[in-house]
């Protein structure tokens, strides 16, 4: 249903992408429903159904509505981002369902610095603003509290950076979200809290749940238990992307899983409080697993169900824990949490991998899943160049250099260079076609054009002195367009009227037709 050839980055300013579009996803939804009810395949020593509805048990409740799931870092997130958390929100409204956003506290992020476009001189300029101590490589969950001084700190720096912007955006509502988290909470909460203060006021907010705090041992169990049969779908699903998008080499999208010797390679992440994460490795003998952390044995016959859970629980000591890489989590997600998975472009386009693990691993039909993203940018001064201008700027250059005679206006005295030129280009042309052996010949006429395109040159300083200066001019142009049409700003620095002129254009409840 999911039309992956239309997945492209909206283009223009306010401009939304919804695929498939709205009408059909409740279509989708009621799909996977079926796809879910019929889930046969054992699991655990039941079916693939009866653990999808203990997990949802667990993380819902007694709340049995469909599920409407999405997810994203706990980080400063662009437009497109919220515009999915807006579509995702209106679906569930409008078929009596939750919402639930994922909160992937377990990545790591490269920073946790937040970039603030800044006016010099009129131009545009990126500032950064320091929120919390670098993060080291640690995954979101140990990123440490943010105390209120730094808090004051904080708003200082950015009101000064944004200057009459501020007001007008939504970053006060944000920064008062950030303070309104309760004390000595860690960075994640008091993200959370600063996105929800904001999401609340224009109403597209959903229920946050962090990966962290995820009930997916079985998953975990399932995956190492049989992680050979396992790792080798997951590869072969790899492998299949990569000749349908003609992808090159081994690591792109993501590396395949490795095996060394009796080891293979999970999709899981293993790390301490405060640690880098390492990749996760599994070996099976007889009934035992044991698992490592690179190279490091972290745990040794794992059998009950309590070790399992001890594993994936949050962590509050310094022992090691397991945590889902993006792939496993959004496989975990689509099949033993969400009715509905709203993805972004990139998450859309890479979860095409999950489609052929379910089909092999599982056996079961991939659920439907859709895309919702939007571009909106900054309102700041920027120029007219565009990549399309320079390219064509550089040829019409390079043309005035190499074929001078077509720009010379005038000049009867240059004539015979012109007619010289004329007669050693067509000699070149000659020599190359029926005489590939000579090619001191052709050495020659080429330095007779290369001397006549000199004096040519030479008669017309002025023109092209002035096309290297408005190539040079375009150029730095589009370096500040590039910083100023960045779509890629965190949502809360944008005016408030902007965010809900984008919300409006996204699909309203009654545009889903269920």
């Amino acid at each position: 249903m999911l039309d992956f050839s239309k997945l492209k980055t909206p283009a223009s300013d306010g401009e939304v992408l919804i695929d498939p579009p709205p009408g059909r996803w409740g279509e989708a939804l009621r799909a996977n429903q079926r796809i879910f009810r019929s889930a046969t395949a054992p699991f655990l020593g039941a079916t693939l159904a009866e653990w999808r509805e203990r997990t949802r048990e667990q993380i819902t409740g007694t709340d049995d509505r469909p599920v409407i799931a999405l997810g994203h870092q706990p980080e400063f997130i662009h437009c497109g981002v919220w515009a999915k958390q807006v579509a995702g929100r209106r679906f569930a409204d409008a078929v009596g369902g939750i919402g639930i956003n994922l909160v992937v506290d377990s990545d790591a992020p490269a920073t946790t610095n937040l970039v603030v476009p800044v006016l010099e001189n009129g131009k545009v300029v990126t500032a950064v603003v320091r929120f919390t101590e670098p993060p080291g490589g640690r995954a979101f969950e140990h990123l440490p509290h943010v105390p209120p001084s730094d808090l004051r700190r904080i708003e200082d720096d950015v009101r000064t950076r944004m200057n009459d912007r501020f007001e007008p955006s939504v970053m006060p509502m944000f920064l008062a979200g950030l303070r309104s988290a309760p004390t000595g909470v860690p960075w994640v909460e008091q993200i959370m809290a600063g996105r929800r203060a904001v999401d609340e006021m224009l109403d597209c907010t959903l229920s946050d749940r962090r990966v962290s705090s995820l009930r997916w041992a079985p998953f975990l169990r399932d995956v190492l238990s049989n992680l050979p049969r396992f790792a080798s779908s997951y590869n072969r699903a790899l492998d299949r992307y990569r000749q349908e998008n003609r992808i090159r080499g081994q690591q792109r999208p993501i590396p395949d899983l490795a095996r060394e010797g009796g080891r293979w390679e999970a999709p899981f992440w293993a790390y301490r409080r405060g640690q880098p994460r390492n990749r996760v490795f599994a070996e099976r003998t007889g009934d035992a697993i044991r698992l490592f952390a690179a190279n490091e044995e972290i745990a040794h016959k794992l059998g009950d169900t309590a070790a399992w859970e001890e594993l994936t629980s949050p962590t509050s000591d310094h022992s090691w824990r397991l945590r889902p890489r993006a792939l496993a989590l959004t496989l975990w997600a689509r099949l033993f949490l969400a009715d509905l998975f709203v993805h972004g472009i990139g998450g859309a386009k890479y979860d095409h991998i999950s489609d052929a693990i379910i089909a092999d691993y599982y056996g079961l039909t991939p659920p439907n899943m859709v895309c919702a993203s939007a571009t909106l940018r900054m309102n700041l001064p920027h120029g007219q160049a565009t990549l399309q201008s320079v390219g064509e700027m550089r040829r019409g250059l390079r043309d005035l250099e190499w074929n001078p005679q077509r720009h010379l206006v005038g000049h009867p005295e240059l004539d015979e260079i012109k007619k010289t030129r004329e007669r050693n280009v067509r000699r070149a042309t000659e020599l190359r076609e029926r005489s590939p052996g000579l090619a001191a010949a052709r050495r020659e006429a080429f330095e007779q054009i290369r001397k006549a395109n000199g004096v040519l040159r030479a008669a017309m300083p002025e023109t092209l002195a002035a096309g290297r200066a408005e190539l040079q001019r375009r150029v730095e142009e589009l370096g500040h367009n590039a910083v100023a049409l960045d779509r890629e700003y965190f949502y809360a620095l944008h005016p408030r009227e902007r965010l809900e002129r984008l919300a409006a254009s996204l699909p309203a409840r009654r545009d889903f037709g269920v």
